[in-house]
């Protein structure tokens, strides 16, 4: 009895498994090609601006370029504006202030020392005129030569000055000052004393305002005291010889008027 329940069992099993062997294979919808959600468009890369084109076009800077280029500091300074998080800043002479300092300053440098030179007028930041007065109260502000090449700057109703050892430069314009390149337009060549253990010999520049002139007690004004030339040696020839000349004719000028009024006088002492 026993062996016929489990024959019985077992050929049900055999009924089942061959019913299921040919029961229809249920169909998958096709599968629906899924749009991914996770892939950010690309980022507009910033406009990089030209520190060649600047220079070239915004202003007399042609000297300071020719520097940067010998030096191989333009790409140097691009990739500090563009391949770091911190910016530039670059304070650039006009050619006059370069034309002030005796040739032989600059051309005995060796090519490093002028490298870090030029590198002395950059800072390692962007700096807007705003931030210079936060800048003020750091001394001594490092440059991007490094920890011995230094400046001091200051801010006074929105004046500034740059400062090295031997050079007191103030900005006198901004040339582009857009994140992460500010350029600023400096009056005098910065001198550090990490290059020079001496005051270098530099002529004075001209380009001061004239103060106006001394009135007498009667209200009326006094001759102006003509100013004592440029140092010459360091002044194109025809120009020092221009400003000499006509110093030496002012003086002539004035002693003339001098002498008749000194004659003038001593004639009245007589008549009285």
């Amino acid at each position: 009895m026993k062996r016929a329940v489990a024959l019985l069992a077992a050929v049900m099993s055999v009924c089942v498994l061959h019913a299921g062997a040919h029961r229809p294979l249920v169909t998958l919808p096709p599968a629906t090609t899924m749009q991914r959600t996770d892939i950010w468009p690309p980022t507009p890369q910033t406009k990089r601006a030209n520190l060649t084109a600047i220079l070239t076009l915004d202003g007399p800077f042609r000297t300071f370029l020719g520097y940067l280029q010998e030096t191989n500091l333009v790409e140097v300074f691009q990739k500090q504006a563009y391949l770091t998080d911190q910016g530039i800043t670059i304070f650039v002479p006009v050619d006059s202030a370069f034309a002030a300092v005796k040739p032989s300053v600059l051309s005995e440098l060796s090519w490093h020392q002028l490298k870090n030179l030029m590198m002395c007028h950059s800072l390692a930041k962007h700096y807007e005129l705003s931030d210079f007065e936060g800048l003020s109260r750091i001394r001594p502000v490092t440059t991007l030569a490094g920890g011995l090449y230094t400046v001091n700057v200051t801010y006074d109703a929105g004046i500034v000055h740059v400062r090295s050892r031997w050079a007191d430069a103030k900005i006198v314009g901004s040339v582009s000052v857009d994140a992460p390149m500010a350029i600023y337009e400096l009056d005098r060549v910065l001198l550090p004393d990490a290059l020079f253990h001496a005051q270098p010999p530099v002529a004075a520049t001209p380009d001061v305002p004239a103060a106006p002139p001394p009135r007498s007690d009667d209200g009326a004004a006094e001759p102006p005291v003509e100013p004592d030339p440029v140092p010459t040696q360091y002044a194109p020839p025809g120009v020092a010889d221009a400003r000499v000349s006509a110093s030496a004719c002012g003086a002539g000028h004035r002693f003339a008027r001098y002498a008749a009024t000194a004659a003038l006088a001593a004639t009245a002492l007589v008549a009285l």
